[in-house]
Formats: C-alpha cells, sequence, structure tokens
C-alpha cells in the first residue's frame, strides 16, 4: 500500500489532470518546476503546517523529491513567489473537483463559518495591552456524506454576519455540484435564505429562532420549519464542525501570512490539504478491504460497511483512486 504522501501526490495529480492545467504557463519559462509540482508542494506545506523555510528544510531529508520528480529543491522564495502567482479562481475550481470526482449526482449539503487567527502576537500581551481580537472567517459548503468541502468563501476584517455571505457561496456551490437538501443553523433562519435555496428546487433546513409559537413566527417557509423541523435530517449538519475541527487539529487554527490576498490563499491551500487529506482516508479503508478479504468481491462488502453514504458512482470512483 502506498504512503500518505504518494496517497496525496497521486490524488492532486489526478485532479490537475482533470482540470487540464498545463504543466508551464509559457512556452519559453525556465521550466524548472511545473505549475503542478509547485501546487503539490504548496498543499503539503499547508499538510505538514510548516513555514516556507522549513517546508524547504524538511524537502532536503525527505522522499517528496523523488516522487514528484524534483531536479532541484526550490528556494523558500520560490514557492512563496508561486503562491503569490497562482490565481485564486485556480484554487477554487480544483475544490470543486474533489466532489465533482466521486459524485455526479445530487448531495447532501451544509454550511457553515468558522474563524482563524490572523493576529501574531501572544493571547496574554493581546488581553494586557486590549488589543482588538483580529480574526479571518471561512465560509464552506460541504457534502455531510463524503465530508468534503465543495466551495468556500473567505472575509478578512471587518467581519460581516454569516447570512450576508451565504449568496455567494450557495451560488458558487449551485455551479459546482447539484444539491436535493441544504441544512444550516439558527443563524442563518431567515425567510430569504428558505427562498434561495427553495428556488432551485431543494429542500432546506434551518431551525427557527426565538419562542415555540407558531403564531409569532413570520414568513412561509419559517413556519412550515416550526411544523415540520426533521431533527433527523439538521443533526447531519454537525459534520460541518467535525471538518472544521479536523482542520484546526490537523493543520492549524492560525495563518502565518500577513496581507489578505495571501491569508486568503493560505486558507484555500489549507482547504486542499484538508480535501486531500479526506479523499485519502477514504481510499485507504477500501485498500483495507482489499487487503483483508482478497478472495470475495469487494465492492458489495464496501457497499454493506463503509459505503453507506455513497451512491454506486461514489464506491466504483473511490475504488479506483484507491488502486491508482
Amino acid at each position: 500500500m502506498k504512503n500518505k504522501y504518494q496517497r496525496m501526490i497521486s490524488v492532486m495529480r489526478q485532479i490537475l489532470k482533470k482540470m487540464h492545467v498545463p504543466l508551464y504557463l509559457h512556452t519559453k519559462s525556465k521550466h524548472t518546476f511545473s505549475i503542478h509540482q509547485h501546487i503539490i508542494m504548496l498543499v503539503l506545506r499547508q499538510y505538514e503546517s510548516k513555514s516556507y523555510e522549513s517546508f524547504v528544510e524538511w524537502l532536503q531529508v525527505s522522499k517528496i523529491t523523488q516522487m514528484l520528480a524534483l531536479r532541484n529543491i526550490p528556494h523558500f522564495t520560490t514557492l512563496q513567489k508561486a503562491a503569490a502567482r497562482l490565481s485564486d479562481v485556480l484554487l477554487h475550481i480544483a475544490i470543486g473537483r474533489f466532489i465533482q470526482t466521486i459524485c455526479p449526482g445530487k448531495i447532501f449539503a451544509g454550511a457553515d463559518a468558522t474563524g482563524f487567527e490572523t493576529r501574531h502576537a501572544a493571547p496574554y500581551y493581546t488581553y494586557r495591552c486590549n488589543l482588538r481580537h483580529s480574526y479571518t472567517k471561512l465560509s464552506a459548503g460541504s457534502d455531510m456524506k463524503s465530508q468534503l468541502i465543495c466551495a468556500v468563501v473567505i472575509q478578512h476584517h471587518p467581519v460581516n454576519h454569516d447570512i450576508r455571505h451565504f449568496p455567494e457561496l450557495f451560488e458558487q456551490m449551485v455551479t459546482i455540484i447539484p444539491m436535493w437538501i441544504m441544512v444550516l443553523d439558527k443563524g442563518y433562519d431567515s425567510e430569504p435564505v428558505h427562498r434561495m435555496i427553495r428556488s432551485k428546487n431543494m429542500l432546506s433546513m434551518i431551525p427557527v429562532r426565538g419562542n415555540n409559537m407558531l403564531s409569532c413566527t413570520r414568513g412561509r417557509y419559517r413556519k412550515q420549519m416550526r411544523r415540520e423541523f426533521d431533527e433527523s435530517l439538521y443533526h447531519q449538519r454537525n459534520k460541518c464542525e467535525t471538518i472544521f475541527s479536523v482542520i484546526k487539529r490537523r493543520f492549524g487554527s492560525e495563518i502565518k501570512s500577513y496581507n489578505d490576498a495571501m491569508k486568503t490563499k493560505e486558507l484555500l491551500y489549507r482547504v486542499l490539504a484538508y480535501n486531500c487529506h479526506r479523499m485519502c482516508m477514504i481510499s485507504c479503508l477500501v485498500c483495507v478491504m482489499i487487503s483483508r478479504k482478497p478472495n470475495e468481491q469487494i465492492m458489495p462488502k464496501f457497499c454493506a460497511e463503509i459505503g453507506q453514504g455513497f451512491s454506486g458512482f461514489q464506491k466504483l470512483k473511490l475504488f479506483s483512486i484507491c488502486l491508482k
């Protein structure tokens, strides 16, 4: 079985190949490092939670150079310039490609927001000097079955309410993948949000704020939520919190960049690292099934035990990914 770095590199190469990303931006460039190598190295940097200098030092003692077929080890400023040069649009498309790879149909969607620390001062110093707590908000729309992030919206200071960023996030998700339901928390409880979701022939599941009296609830869909709210469907939204927990515990809850443009790119690479990590975890389960039951049919067993949230096409896709 491949190790985790080999699986991540394999998954990222498949995603970039499906996006038809060229190896080089210009035919007359130096061609020392390709765009694919730059993106994969920047994703691995987030996966290892290292600075640019520490990551280059780690490359010198690791076998990643052989896996990526690097002729030379890049200088840390080369990675900094590559991160600043690559477009945000390319990274947003790459994030959406993960869910498109394994799910051609409608998904069970959920959305939520979380904050990442941007101040480099110590908490005690911030408290003693009465400094304003600064952070960057990440709003993410995800698939609740595979727990892959589909689209993100990043906002820097000043931070507004979650509802203000929902239309942009929702439009991104509709463009990337069709959905049959979207679950949100009470922060998104608003009649315009319900109308926006229902206009796309989708089901919205949002708990209603306030008291439990139907007569005190305004709005057609908010009253419908008061009468027909499904707790079992809504509790799937907890997986949004699981996704944020994995990102912060595995990759860190602080941003090392200083300006807003690089903060945005750093979070986008971090989301890419999470999606790649999640895809490798799912494919690893299939490989375990293969190694334990070599003489039995793999896909029926996989469907029964670990494929509860996936369609048949998704399972075949995951099965093919783990074999590559």
